[in-house]
C-alpha cells in the first residue's frame, strides 16, 4: 500500500530531524549536570507536555510536537529570578559555562560522525560520476570531455560520485580550476577545467549532466496536459529497450528519436517486472517561441581541445574577420563562405588581441566544414547575424547588421537576456528597439512558435545511474571520518563562496528544502537518510557556533568579552544584542523559506 510507505517515510523524517535537535540539547543537559547546574526541565519535543515526571530538580517531559527538544537551566539569564546560588548557570565560571554551550555543537558533530558510519554500513546510493551530457561552449566541452566518459578522480578524491564532482566545481577557488582524471573508452587523461559562474542558477558549473539508465523515473505534464507517456500506459520503473524495433542503449539514442518525431507514433518495447511489453506513444509537438533572429558572431567563445579548429591554432577570444581576403560578418556568414569556397587551402584572417594572424584551413568537401564548425562555439552578441523569412523580426524590418538595444524599455546587454525575455513572453506582444544604420527604431513584435522546427517530447525523465557505497565497520569509520572533515571544510568554503559571490544566496534552503530532501532520502533508504542527517547535523553545529547573539556562538562571544574585561556584559547591551541577533535569525529564516517556496513553484 503506497500510503503506508509514504506515512512511514514521513515518520522517519520527523524522527530524524527531531533527533538532531534533541541530541544538541542533550549535550547541554549532560555537561550542565556534570558541572553542578540544576536543570529545571528537559523535554523531548516542544509544546504542551503529554507525559511528564519529576526526578530530583528536573522535570522530564515528552511534549506534543516531536521536533527536537529543549533544556531549561536554573539561572540561565541574569534577571530578578536569579538568587546567586552556586547551582545556577550564571554563577559558574566562564570556562564552565562555555563547556555547556560547546557541548551542543560537540554532540551534533559526534552524531554526524556516527550517522556517517551507520549510513555507509547500511549502504548509501550516490549518482555515478559518469558523464551523460556536455553543454557546447562550456568548460567541460572545451576540455574534450564527452558523454560516456567517466571521472575517476577529482582533485585529490579518487573514485568520486557526482556529489563530489558537483561540490568540487561549485566551491572551486583556484585559478587553475579543478583537476580531473578522465576515463574515456580505452584511455585515461588528466585535464584542468576552470568552472564558469552561471547566474541563472547562482553557482559555478562546467556544463555536465550525469549519465542515466533507461528506467523511467518521472512522468511530467506538458503545458498543463497529461504527458503522452502517461496516456500511452508507460509507468515509472519501466525500462525502455527498443523504439521502432531499434535497440536503445543510452538516453541520447532515445532523445534523438523522440525529438525528431513530433506528432508521429512510436512503437516501444519496455521491460516491466521482468516481462517485455509492447506500447505505442506519440510525442507531443513542442515548438519554441522565437522572433526569428540569430546573433552568433565570428568571435569564438570556446574551442574544443580535440577539434580541427584547435589543431589549426584557433583559441578562445579569436575573431575571424576574413575568409580568402573576403570580409565575413556573423557565424552563418563565416560557415557559408567556407562552404561555398572551392576545395583546397582556405586563408582565415583572425584578430587576436591587438594583432592579426593568418591560419590555413585545408578544405576537402563539406565534411571539413562540419568538423571545423563543430569544434568552435561562437559568441552570441546582440548584432543580428541572420533573420528567418516569415518570422516577426524579418517582417518588421530587422536586418543582418542591426543591433538589438532593448525589449519593453529594458536595456539588453547580453544574448541570454534577449532569449529569456522572448521565451518568457508566453507569446504576448513585446516592444523591441534596435539600431539600423545609426537610426534607432522601435516596433511592436509578437514572438511566434516555430512549428517547422518543433521537437517531440513524451514527458519522461530517466533515472540517474547510481552506485551504492557500502563498507565494513572499519572502512565505514574511515569514510565516516573523511566525510565529517570534508563537510566541515565544505561549509567553510560555502560561506566563502557567498562572500566572494561565487555562490548565490538563492541556493540557500530552509525548513521546506530540508524536509523535501529528507523525504527523498527516506525514499532512497535508511542509508541515504542517515547520510543526509549527518550533513544537516554538521550544518546545525556550524550555524550554532557562529558568533551571533541568541546562538551558542553568541553566548560564547560574550563569555570571551567577560573573560577579557573581568566583568559580565551589561544586561542592557546583552538585551540589545539578543534583539539584533534574533532579528537576523528571523530575517534569514524568512529569506530561506521564501527561497523554498519560490523553488517549489520553479520561480528561482
Amino acid at each position: 500500500m503506497p500510503f503506508v510507505g509514504i506515512s512511514f517515510n514521513i515518520i522517519l523524517v520527523i524522527i530524524g530531524i527531531g533527533l538532531l535537535i534533541f541530541v544538541h540539547e542533550l549535550g547541554h543537559f549532560i555537561v550542565a549536570k556534570k558541572i553542578g547546574v540544576r536543570v529545571l526541565a528537559f523535554s523531548l519535543g516542544f509544546g504542551p507536555p503529554i507525559i511528564r515526571k519529576k526526578i530530583g530538580e528536573t522535570d522530564y517531559r515528552i511534549s506534543l510536537i516531536p521536533l527536537g527538544g529543549y533544556v531549561k537551566l536554573a539561572g540561565e539569564q541574569k534577571d530578578s529570578t536569579c538568587t546567586g546560588e552556586e547551582w545556577e548557570f550564571t554563577s559558574k565560571k566562564p570556562w564552565q559555562r562555555a563547556a555547556v554551550l560547546i557541548a551542543g555543537v560537540t554532540f551534533n558533530t559526534i552524531l554526524a560522525f556516527i550517522a556517517f558510519i551507520v549510513a555507509f554500513k547500511v549502504g548509501v546510493p550516490f549518482v555515478t560520476a559518469e558523464i551523460g551530457r556536455t553543454m557546447p561552449g562550456w568548460p567541460a566541452w572545451e576540455a574534450g570531455i564527452k558523454p560516456g566518459d567517466k571521472i575517476v578522480r577529482v582533485n585529490n578524491v579518487s573514485d568520486p560520485d557526482f556529489e563530489d564532482v558537483f561540490i568540487s566545481v561549485a566551491l572551486n577557488n583556484s585559478p587553475e580550476g579543478v583537476n580531473f582524471e578522465i576515463e574515456s573508452e580505452d584511455k585515461t587523461f588528466d585535464v584542468n577545467v576552470v568552472p564558469r559562474y552561471d547566474p541563472a542558477v547562482g553557482i559555478q558549473r562546467i556544463g555536465i549532466a550525469p549519465a542515466t539508465s533507461l528506467e523511467i523515473d518521472k512522468i511530467f505534464a506538458l503545458e498543463g496536459a497529461d504527458a503522452p507517456a502517461k496516456t500511452s500506459g508507460l509507468q515509472i520503473g519501466d525500462k525502455i529497450l527498443e523504439v521502432n524495433g531499434k535497440k536503445i542503449t543510452t538516453e541520447s539514442d532515445f532523445r534523438e528519436i523522440e525529438q525528431t518525431n513530433p506528432g508521429k507514433e512510436l512503437a516501444l518495447t519496455v521491460l516491466r517486472e521482468g516481462k517485455k511489453i509492447a506500447l505505442k506513444v506519440t510525442p507531443s509537438v513542442v515548438p519554441r517561441l522565437m522572433i526569428g533572429i540569430s546573433c552568433a558572431t565570428t568571435k569564438i567563445d570556446g574551442v574544443r581541445i580535440d577539434s580541427l579548429a584547435h589543431s589549426l591554432g584557433l583559441k578562445k577570444g579569436d575573431e575571424i574577420v576574413k575568409v580568402n581576403s573576403q570580409d565575413v560578418k556573423g557565424f552563418s556568414g563565416l560557415t557559408n563562405t567556407i562552404k561555398n569556397s572551392p576545395d583546397g587551402k582556405i586563408i582565415l584572417e583572425i584578430v587576436r588581441g591587438n594583432s592579426t594572424r593568418i591560419i590555413e584551413l585545408t578544405k576537402s568537401g563539406e565534411e571539413t566544414v562540419k568538423k571545423f564548425s563543430e569544434g568552435i562555439f561562437p559568441h552570441y552578441g546582440l548584432t543580428v547575424d541572420s533573420t528567418i523569412e516569415g518570422f516577426p523580426a524579418e517582417k518588421i524590418g530587422i536586418q543582418p547588421g542591426d543591433r538589438i538595444i532593448s525589449i519593453n524599455g529594458e536595456n539588453i546587454s547580453e544574448w541570454d537576456q534577449l532569449l529569456q525575455l522572448v521565451t518568457g513572453s508566453q507569446g504576448k506582444e513585446l516592444e523591441i528597439t534596435w539600431m539600423h544604420n545609426y537610426e534607432k527604431l522601435t516596433q511592436k513584435i509578437t514572438p511566434k512558435k516555430d512549428e517547422s522546427n518543433a521537437h517531440g517530447s513524451t514527458g519522461i525523465m530517466f533515472k540517474q545511474k547510481k552506485i551504492v557505497r557500502k563498507y565494513g565497520l572499519i572502512k565505514s569509520c574511515v569514510v565516516g571520518t573523511h566525510k565529517t572533515i570534508v563537510n566541515v571544510k565544505r561549509i567553510y568554503l560555502t560561506v566563502q563562496g557567498f562572500i566572494s559571490k561565487k555562490l548565490s544566496t538563492k541556493a540557500l534552503g530552509g525548513p521546506v528544502l530540508i524536509a523535501q530532501a529528507s523525504y527523498e532520502s527516506a525514499k532512497s533508504g535508511i542509508g541515504k537518510l542517515m547520510y543526509l542527517l549527518a550533513i544537516i547535523s554538521i550544518n546545525l553545529a556550524f550555524i550554532n557556533i557562529l558568533p551571533i547573539p541568541v546562538l551558542d556562538g553568541g553566548h560564547l562571544m560574550f563569555l570571551g568579552i567577560e573573560k577579557i574585561k573581568g566583568s559580565p556584559v551589561s544586561e542592557r547591551t546583552l538585551a540589545i544584542a539578543n534583539y539584533v541577533g534574533f532579528a537576523l535569525i528571523i530575517t534569514l529564516m524568512i529569506y530561506v523559506t521564501r527561497n523554498d517556496v519560490m523553488r517549489l513553484f520553479n520561480i528561482l
